[in-house]
């Protein structure tokens, strides 16, 4: 091929990429808001919609919590309070699965975490709806079998008062129909029963208004009034009233939604006072009256203010494996809140348990692994006027266990023991040499050999072992052994080898011959 070709080649397929690449450049098949058209793309507003982490795991629980508010409300309707019982068990076990999930998932800051504020009030006002509508169940059957006056005015006061509560019980209830609709529309889910539930509630406190007796409308002498009318955390109210025709010193017992909250004595002009500090308390409408002996008052009512929160979190070793959390909870108005939990989360999703003092402090320790971990405070504010917070995440370094000296200690010690015993067998153990020759010992007198009368063999063998002893040789050595170690007598041994092993049978000569050497007489001369 010439150069020519050569030049026309590379042009043409020069211009070939060139066109590939004007025409990428002119439509790319990249994601932008125009190119969302097909099905290969996402949906942003799929993307808008949907809350970071994990939230396919929530959306079952979500459905289902949904559900049971419908199952709940409508048990309660029918009076059914066992099943209702049942249905709020239920409810409150889902509540607490799609809690810890939540917490797990961390998205507690997106629309599921308002859905999990709506959903706890949602718990607790029907769980309320429930014991308040038992309880007018009951005070409907005591108001037809008591006879007594006072007693009938007494169950009608409270009656009054838990059906106030219930009207503004539903009346908060309602109020979260809207955001719970909003965000169950946005996870495609059916909020058909929940819409249910609302109409059931308000069916039940509707029913609760037409209980109302004669009873109601008997002016008490026992007044009560709430100042100032609402507060949040932290706030002191003054419930105060007059008793008209009571005595000092009557004791004036005070409720809050049908709970005592204290007691209080009528001054000299009749007249009592109770201060009531907001603590742990749903936020919402509340009620309050007072009972002097069987006398109740009139029904007040007070609004408890939401109201946000500051959680801390600080960390500091304790020891190698060790890490103490500490921190503050305090509302947007620094003051502190007692008794409040607080979770620890790590970060592989565990939790731990702290609970603040007086002072709005908590302090727990805890172990962990060697190496990074990151660790966050939360606060839940479940049955607290308070919005729920979280610390910054806080990262700290754990050292872990050191090496610990024992399996040293115990490999020293194996290790001694191990050469104190092969100390010990070493002389057992190794091979005995042979000895070196050893120069004949000088007897003074030439031991005593009797072989007269012995048959020729066995003469021969009490030679062998008198001349064994007279030499220092060992008995355990063979004939040949002792020709090896006496090299002088090594004749005598020999013939006595093949006298022992062989069978053969010395003669008189050779007898006397062994006999003069074994006396130390004839030295070799076998």
């Amino acid at each position: 091929m010439n150069r020519l070709a050569s030049h026309a080649i590379l042009a043409a397929a020069a211009a070939l990429v060139l066109a590939l690449l004007g025409a990428q450049a002119a439509s790319p098949l990249l994601y932008t808001a125009e190119n969302t058209s097909t099905g290969a793309h996402a949906d942003p507003a799929t993307i808008e919609k949907r809350s970071p982490g994990d939230a396919d795991a929530l959306v079952p629980l979500m459905d289902d919590l949904l559900g049971e508010t419908g199952t709940l409300a409508l048990t309660i309707k029918l009076k059914d309070y066992e099943s209702a019982e049942r249905d709020l068990a239920r409810y409150n076990e889902l509540s607490q699965q799609f809690d810890r999930l939540v917490v797990k998932l961390d998205v507690s800051g997106t629309d599921i975490g308002e859905f999990q504020q709506n959903n706890r009030q949602n718990q607790e006002a029907l769980e309320t709806l429930l014991n308040d509508s038992r309880r007018l169940e009951n005070l409907k059957r005591l108001e037809i079998e008591v006879q007594d006056g006072e007693q009938r005015m007494a169950i009608a006061y409270e009656g009054e008062a838990l059906r106030q509560k219930m009207r503004e019980g539903f009346s908060a209830y309602a109020g979260r129909e809207p955001a719970t609709t909003r965000i169950a529309g946005h996870y495609d889910l059916n909020a058909t029963p929940y819409q249910q539930s609302v109409e059931d509630f308000a069916e039940v406190a509707d029913a609760a208004d037409d209980r109302q007796t004669g009873g109601t409308t008997v002016k008490s002498p026992l007044n009560v009034t709430v100042t100032p009318p609402e507060g949040r955390y932290g706030d002191t109210l003054r419930i105060a009233g007059r008793y008209a025709g009571g005595i000092p010193d009557t004791r004036i017992e005070v409720y809050v939604d049908s709970r005592v909250a204290g007691a209080a004595t009528l001054d000299a002009d009749a007249a009592y006072n109770h201060p009531y500090r907001i603590g742990r308390i749903a936020a919402g409408p509340h009620l309050a009256y007072v009972v002097a002996g069987r006398i109740y008052s009139e029904v007040a009512t007070f609004e408890v203010l939401t109201q946000n929160t500051t959680l801390t979190l600080a960390l500091a070793e304790v020891n190698r494996t060790a890490v103490a959390c500490t921190g503050n909870l305090t509302t947007e108005d620094d003051r502190p809140v007692a008794g409040a939990p607080v979770l620890i989360r790590r970060d592989d999703g565990t939790l731990a348990a702290a609970e603040t003092d007086e002072n709005g402090t908590y302090r727990t320790v805890l172990v962990l692994p060697g190496g990074e971990h990151t660790l966050q405070a939360k606060f839940h504010a479940a049955g607290y006027p308070l919005n729920a917070s979280e610390s910054p995440a806080e990262t700290v370094q754990v050292r872990g266990e050191g090496l610990s000296p024992l399996p040293f200690v115990a490999a020293i010690a194996a290790a001694l023991g191990t050469g104190w015993y092969l100390r010990r067998r070493r002389p057992e153990e190794e091979p005995v040499a042979a000895p070196a020759p050893e120069p004949e010992k000088p007897r003074e007198a030439p031991p005593q050999v009797e072989i007269a009368g012995l048959p020729p063999q066995e003469a021969a063998t009490v030679l062998f072992r008198a001349l064994r002893d007279r030499l220092g040789i060992p008995g355990t050595k063979t004939p040949r052994d002792c020709a090896l170690l006496a090299p002088a007598h090594a004749g005598f041994f020999e013939r006595y080898e093949r006298i022992r092993y062989a069978g053969e049978t010395p003669t008189d000569d050779e007898l006397r011959a062994m006999e003069a050497e074994a006396r130390g007489g004839g030295e070799g001369a076998a």
